[in-house]
């Protein structure tokens, strides 16, 4: 069952959150923004946010599809 819309903005929003907090860390590091993409931690959050990121994008889309379904199946009634 997917999740509703609302709940996969505010785990994004945490997702993001705690990426943004680790390349935080990183740059107090002195890592360059080029070079995060190569820690096993940061490759993780990131993925974590793109994964919700793209369920929402597909949640949004079945939406949109419902929702013309139902206004051209309304259109053949009448």
């Amino acid at each position: 069952m997917p999740l509703k819309s609302d709940r996969l903005e505010r785990s994004l929003k945490l997702a993001e959150n705690s990426r943004d907090l680790w390349q935080k860390d990183l740059e107090s590091r002195n890592i360059k923004a080029e070079n995060f993409r190569r820690d096993p931690r940061w490759r993780s959050l990131n993925a974590a946010c793109r994964d919700i990121q793209t369920r929402m994008d597909a949640a949004k889309d079945l939406t949109e599809r419902g929702q013309r379904e139902t206004v051209s199946e309304e259109s053949e009634q009448e």
